[in-house]
């Protein structure tokens, strides 16, 4: 078969049912060899970004290898945020680039680049194909490296020229991913350094998601009665209605659930590479507190901070093997410490105190009202911008897999995102947070969603500014504004001229009603727009 053939069987080997691209010559023979596989659809996008992040929302909430393609060192160029945004999220994604013919390789040939060079800082392993008969081994080596250790992008380079030669293939199986788990004797190390704590904590990270070890988590907290808190953008890692669930790690969380873990005097970090925002800039963890560290790679422990206790395991896994270990333990003992942060967490939780500037629509009548009408089973995304402090802080997360935000922090993610996220799970409700600035970045895929039928749901909160730079802008150059300013665009108009329903909710009567539309629509994406107040620029901060 050629070797463009020859990749479209390893994808069929690793259950690849979906690819996102934007189409490019140099590829056209691995795009005709997808024409002729009826389990694979392409989705073609409107820019590489957008295809990016799509595949990316897709990764998250099917929990499967994802494929984005796209042409020389442009379109790997324009893929580079999303492909970014997977290398910091941990998500398994293999990206195949168009590239020169080999005898114009070394010349500046139109639109040449080193694609695994220019990509190597935000992939796992980069590789070109020279050889057909490489083809099975190299790319089945790609979609193994992606998905094992720590799961993230690799690149992989096709020169026009190669793709349509004919070779004899072999091909293996498809990854079987490893689930490492630990030794009796760490196990028990684990579990006494548990019983020295007087307040212990779990962080629970993207690893517990990537693992599938929500149920596992959820045991063990309930054996042991050890609060659990979510690393940044992670909240559904264990119910939020859950007695033991006690808060998240990001960005404007409320110090309440911060002070849980700097109160701990054992850590038990699980699936987390403990991140700048997860540790409050690296300030949250004290020498004098005890952290154990579980993750599935090996070079994550001990990078930010040292563990009395480092160990590679599977979150799964690992959680399977404690559950075993603490079978009949008496949990009484931290019952008034998880109780006391529970009743913090709730207290944090609530809107009640917050006040906002007189305006026909606030943050605040939204997520009251989005909290009672969201569906239990909705899968919620969201784009970079304050206005996602709101939905963090003061929404619950009930539902398994049912958040995909960028802990990245990448703007324009969360409407391709949503989008993926639907491709990935057309029964659920998905619903994108998105403010005007990121929204604009990726509005293209609007085209996207409604040509391919995808009712996803966008709240678009258009305050026409760079509103978390505003407040940046404001706290180190008070009343300087410069760069922060937008025009006033009106998204209703621009979602309609692109076949999408555009709506334009002005109270929070207005938007109940469009919300409520919107969840019964099953064709096409709708775009709520409100127009927020600018000088709303966070919850604790009106200029």
């Amino acid at each position: 078969m050629t070797s463009a053939q020859a990749i479209v069987e390893c994808m069929k080997r690793e259950g690849v049912n979906h690819v996102f691209c934007v189409p490019g010559e140099s590829y056209l023979p691995l795009m005709d060899a997808i024409y002729e596989e009826k389990d694979i659809e392409l989705i073609s996008n409107r820019h590489e970004g957008g295809a990016a992040f799509m595949a990316e929302g897709y990764g998250k909430i099917s929990n499967k290898p994802v494929v984005v393609m796209a042409t020389r060192g442009v379109g790997a160029a324009n893929l580079s945020i999303g492909i970014h945004t997977a290398y910091q999220d941990s998500t398994p994604m293999v990206v195949f680039l168009g590239q020169v013919h080999t005898k114009f390789r070394g010349r500046e040939g139109f639109q040449e680049m080193e694609l695994d060079r220019f990509l190597e800082q935000v992939t796992k392993w980069g590789v070109e194909i020279r050889d057909p008969e490489r083809t099975p081994e190299l790319v089945q080596r790609a979609f193994r490296i992606a998905q094992t250790g720590r799961p993230g992008p690799v690149v992989v380079s096709l020169p026009e020229d190669v793709l349509p030669k004919v070779a004899d293939m072999n091909f293996a199986f498809g990854t079987l991913v490893p689930k490492p788990s630990l030794s009796n004797e760490q196990v028990q190390e684990i579990v006494s350094c548990l019983k020295t704590a007087d307040c212990p904590v779990i962080i629970a990270g993207g690893g517990v998601k990537l693992s599938e070890a929500e149920e596992a988590l959820k045991t063990f907290a309930e054996k042991t009665n050890i609060p659990v808190v979510a690393s940044f953008r992670r909240h559904d890692v264990l119910s939020n209605d859950h007695p033991l669930y006690c808060g998240q790690l990001g960005l404007g969380t409320p110090p309440p659930q911060i002070e849980t873990v700097r109160q701990a005097d054992v850590i038990l970090a699980v699936g987390t590479r403990l991140s700048e925002v997860t540790t409050q800039d690296y300030s949250l963890i004290k020498p004098e507190q005890t952290l154990v560290h579980l993750d599935i790679e090996a070079h994550v422990l001990g990078k930010v901070y040292p563990p009395a206790l480092g160990l590679v395991a599977d979150a799964k896994a690992a959680f399977d093997a404690l559950n075993h270990a603490v079978e009949g333990w008496d949990s009484s003992r931290w019952s008034s410490w998880s109780k006391e942060r529970r009743e913090l967490f709730l207290k944090s939780s609530r809107m009640d105190e917050i006040e906002e500037a007189p305006w026909p629509i606030g943050y605040k009548d939204v997520i009251q009202a989005f909290n009672e009408l969201c569906p239990e089973e909705a899968i919620i995304t969201n784009d970079a911008g304050n206005f996602a402090t709101w939905l963090q802080n003061f929404h619950l997360f009930t539902g398994k897999k049912s958040y995909a935000a960028p802990t990245s922090g990448a703007m324009g993610y969360g409407f391709p995102a949503a989008v993926g996220a639907k491709f990935a799970n057309p029964e659920r409700p998905v619903i994108a947070f998105a403010g005007d600035g990121g929204f604009m970045m990726t509005l293209q895929e609007i085209e996207t969603a409604v040509r391919n039928r995808i009712p996803v749901i966008v709240l678009l909160f258009n305050n026409s500014s760079y509103g978390t730079i505003r407040m940046h802008q404001e706290r180190a150059y008070p009343d300087r504004k410069i760069g922060t300013e937008l025009s006033d665009v009106n998204y209703t108009k621009l979602a309609e001229a692109m076949g999408a329903i555009g709506v334009t909710a002005d109270s929070a009567t207005a938007f109940r009603s469009a919300f409520k539309e919107a969840l019964k629509e099953n064709e096409r994406p709708t775009i709520i727009e409100m127009k927020m107040n600018p000088k709303q620029v966070s919850i604790g901060m009106i200029l």
